[in-house]
């Protein structure tokens, strides 16, 4: 798909909204890449599905600093006219401080989250209501729409949401320079990345979790039942390669046990080698599961 194509067949409905939003030149000259990157990763098929998320989604802005979070995407549920729905927006953090490799992993990360949460977004039970995200699930009260609680699968979420901006950002390194309105934009972020650029979140349970994501059929349907919004069934589908009820339930534990355990690490003073024991040991189960899910199908 030729990038100089997209980027300026995306030109104008850019230009749109960052003046409805009133965005400044940083961030739309950010948006004249990222934009058009997405709509190459997921194809014109998604196109529409795309511009309605940056369409739908503002970017707040603000200085606030925080050691850990530095964007986050929320979606929060509203009662209107007897319908549910959904008010959704983005928040970039140290704005000013932040770094324009950072700036566009932070952007790229959580409207990849957007995006793939769109379709098929609420699930309305009896008591509760049930908001996607990608794979997983936020639970509110219908009562009073209050927060209940998140589903563990969030962990999964991140591990292949991360793997996504990696591929995103490795296609705008690839686009052509030649282009005035990207050039120094794309020579920048090649002057700050190696020849190809991983995302930093989630490291260890990345890491950890290579093998399944290097696995066609494991990658390919998630991420074809994760934009289509058909997520409910995913466990029963991933029992059933494996052969072992609960191996699925069993891998998202572990992989919210290794995510908790790096965290009591990096606070320990004194007897982190216990903990760094239980990683590994978490870890080594991952791959048990791992491996009896990659013996068991044929497209690898």
């Amino acid at each position: 798909m030729d990038s100089n194509l997209v980027i300026q067949q995306e030109k104008a409905f850019i230009d749109n909204i960052c003046d409805r939003y009133n965005y400044d030149n940083n961030i739309r000259h950010l948006l004249y890449i990222i934009i058009p990157a997405f709509i190459i990763k997921y194809g014109f098929n998604k196109e529409k599905l795309i511009l309605n998320a940056f369409r739908d989604i503002r970017i707040m802005i603000t200085n606030e600093k925080r050691d850990f979070v530095k964007a986050f995407y929320s979606s929060k549920p509203i009662l209107e006219n007897g319908e549910y729905k959904t008010v959704k927006y983005m928040v970039l953090q140290n704005y000013n401080e932040t770094n324009l490799v950072d700036l566009y992993d932070n952007l790229v990360h959580e409207f990849n989250h957007a995006i793939n949460s769109y379709n098929n977004e609420i699930k309305v039970g009896k008591n509760y209501l049930y908001l996607r995200t990608g794979l997983t699930f936020r639970v509110f009260r219908k009562s009073d729409l209050s927060f209940v609680r998140k589903d563990p699968s969030y962990m999964l979420e991140e591990i292949i949401n991360t793997e996504q901006t990696s591929d995103i950002i490795n296609i705008i390194k690839g686009f052509d320079q030649s282009n005035p309105d990207i050039a120094n934009t794309i020579y920048a972020i090649n002057s700050e990345t190696g020849h190809k650029y991983n995302s930093n979140s989630y490291y260890l349970e990345g890491y950890v979790c290579k093998q399944i994501l290097e696995n066609k059929t494991f990658i390919r349907t998630l991420e074809t039942l994760r934009i289509n919004g058909d997520v409910y069934d995913i466990s029963k589908w991933f029992d059933n390669i494996t052969g072992e009820d609960g191996s699925y339930k069993e891998l998202i534990k572990l992989l919210n046990d290794i995510y908790n355990l790096e965290l009591e690490y990096s606070n320990k003073k004194m007897f982190r080698s216990f903990t760094l024991g239980k990683i590994k040991d978490a870890a080594r189960s991952v791959m048990r599961i791992v491996d009896k899910f990659n013996n068991n199908v044929v497209y690898r």
